[in-house]
C-alpha cells in the first residue's frame, strides 16, 4: 500500500521535489478509511467519558452537575489521547476541535467551557456541527431544521428548472428527483429531530416540491398533493424513520445506543428517542400507507379525488402540460375565470364560453363543449372522457 509511494507539493506554480511516503494513508484510496479505523481502533477509552467515532471525527461526551467537573473529564480524557497519538506517530489538532455544552440552566447559556489540548485553548461553539446535523444547546433541533429547510428550497429550485425542459418535464423524472435530492435531504439524520416542536417548518418547502411534481397551484390541499405525487407526507416519512433506527438500536448490537439506558426527563417537551418511539414491526413501505391511510381517515372533509393513497404516480400522461392540467382538474384548484376573479387577476365577466354559467372548476368538468360530463372517477382512471377533458382545457387552467 505505501510501498515507493511518493509525492510533491505544488504552490504558486512550482512544485517542490519528489518525497517518499513513509507513513499515512493516500487519499481517495478505497482501503484508506477502513485501514485508518484498524490502526486508530484501540484508542483510549475514559471511563467518566463516552465517545462516538465515525471515521476519522471523534466526539467525546462527559455529563456532570456542574461545569468545573465536565471541564476535568475532558481534560483527563484527551490526555489520555494525547499520549496515543504522540506513541502511534498521529498528531491532534486542536485548531479544529471544538467544545460546546448542552443543559437547560438558563441562567448560565452564555457559559463556556475552559478547556485547553496540548497547550492550545479549545474555542466554543453554540452550534457544532457533528456529521452535518446542527446541535444547540438545549437540543431543539432549531438551527439544524433552519438550515435544512433552506437546503430544501435551493433543491427545489432545480425541479423548477426542470419543469421548463424537454427532457426534464416527465412526472416519474420529477419524482424521483424530488425524493433524491429534496426528502432524502429533509429526511437526514431525522431520528434525532423528528420529536422537535420545530420540525414542522420543513413541511412548506416539502410541499412546494409535491407542487413542482404536480403542477399543482399553491391552494391545493395538502392531502391532495401528496397523494397526486405519490409520496407520504413529510410527518409519516420521519416517523417511520425513527421507528425503523429504533429497531436497529435494539437489534443490532453495533448501534452506538444498544443497550443504552436514558437518564430520567425533567421536562414533558424533551421526548426522548428511546422512550417515546416504538421499534418497527413491518417493512418501512407498509407503515407508511397504514399510517397515510389512518391520516386520511381521520380527516373526512378533505376530498379524496377517488386516487387512494399509494406510493406511486397515479395514472396521467407522460406530457408534461397534460399532467399539470390533469392534476388542476382532479384537485379542483385551478385558473379557472371564477377562481382568476376571485384572486384579483381577472376584472370582466366569468361566465364559460358555453354561455350557460360562471366558469368555476365544478363547471370545467360538465361544459356542454365537451360533449359529455366528466367525473372525478373518470379523472382518477385517466379514461377517454378524462382525456377529452384534459385536452379541451389544456391552455385554460
Amino acid at each position: 500500500m505505501l510501498q515507493n509511494r511518493r509525492f510533491y507539493v505544488e504552490l504558486g506554480g512550482k512544485r517542490s521535489r519528489w518525497r517518499n511516503q513513509k507513513n499515512g494513508l493516500p487519499q481517495g484510496s478505497v482501503l484508506a478509511p477502513l485501514q485508518y479505523n484498524i490502526y486508530t481502533n484501540d484508542q483510549p477509552r475514559d471511563d467518566a467519558t463516552r465517545r462516538f467515532a465515525y471515521a476519522d471525527d471523534l466526539c467525546i461526551t462527559a455529563q456532570g452537575t456542574d461545569f468545573i467537573s465536565i471541564e476535568e473529564t475532558l481534560k483527563d480524557a484527551l490526555s489520555g489521547l494525547t499520549t496515543y497519538y504522540e506513541v502511534n506517530h498521529l498528531r491532534a489538532n486542536p485548531a479544529k476541535t471544538q467544545v460546546c455544552a448542552f443543559h437547560l440552566r438558563n441562567k448560565e447559556a452564555k457559559r463556556q467551557l475552559n478547556v485547553s489540548w496540548c497547550g492550545t485553548p479549545l474555542s466554543h461553539s453554540e452550534h457544532p456541527v457533528y456529521l452535518r446535523v446542527t446541535l444547540d444547546r438545549c437540543l431543539t433541533f432549531k438551527t439544524h431544521i433552519t438550515k435544512t429547510k433552506a437546503k430544501v428550497s435551493t433543491r427545489n429550485n432545480i425541479l423548477r428548472k426542470l419543469t421548463n425542459t424537454r427532457w426534464g418535464a416527465c412526472p416519474k423524472t420529477l419524482r424521483a428527483t424530488a425524493l433524491a435530492l429534496c426528502f432524502s435531504t429533509a429526511e437526514y439524520a431525522c431520528p434525532a429531530w423528528e420529536r422537535s416542536t420545530h420540525a414542522k417548518k420543513l413541511d412548506p418547502a416539502l410541499n412546494e416540491s409535491c407542487r413542482c411534481i404536480t403542477g399543482c397551484l399553491k391552494l391545493t390541499n395538502t392531502n391532495n398533493l401528496y397523494i397526486l405525487a405519490g409520496i407520504a407526507p413529510p410527518d409519516i416519512r420521519r416517523a417511520v424513520a425513527s421507528r425503523t433506527e429504533r429497531r436497529r438500536q435494539t437489534t443490532d448490537e453495533r448501534h452506538p445506543l444498544h443497550g443504552h439506558v436514558p437518564a430520567p426527563s425533567r421536562l414533558k417537551s424533551r421526548k426522548s428517542f428511546l422512550t417515546s418511539t416504538a421499534p418497527l414491526e413491518t417493512t418501512p413501505s407498509e407503515a407508511r400507507l397504514a399510517m397515510w391511510k389512518e391520516k386520511l381517515n381521520n380527516h373526512p372533509h378533505s376530498p379524496t379525488m377517488h386516487i387512494p393513497a399509494a406510493e406511486s404516480l397515479p395514472p396521467g400522461d407522460n406530457n408534461w402540460a397534460k399532467w399539470k392540467c390533469l392534476n388542476r382538474l382532479r384537485s379542483g384548484v385551478g385558473r379557472s375565470r371564477e377562481a382568476l376573479s376571485r384572486w384579483g387577476y381577472l376584472s370582466g365577466p366569468t361566465t364559460c364560453d358555453c354561455g350557460t354559467e360562471p366558469q368555476t372548476m365544478e363547471h370545467l368538468l360538465r361544459c356542454p363543449l365537451l360533449g359529455g360530463p366528466c367525473t372525478a372517477k373518470d379523472l382518477a382512471l385517466y379514461n377517454t372522457k378524462a382525456q377529452q377533458c384534459t385536452n379541451h382545457w389544456l391552455d385554460i387552467i
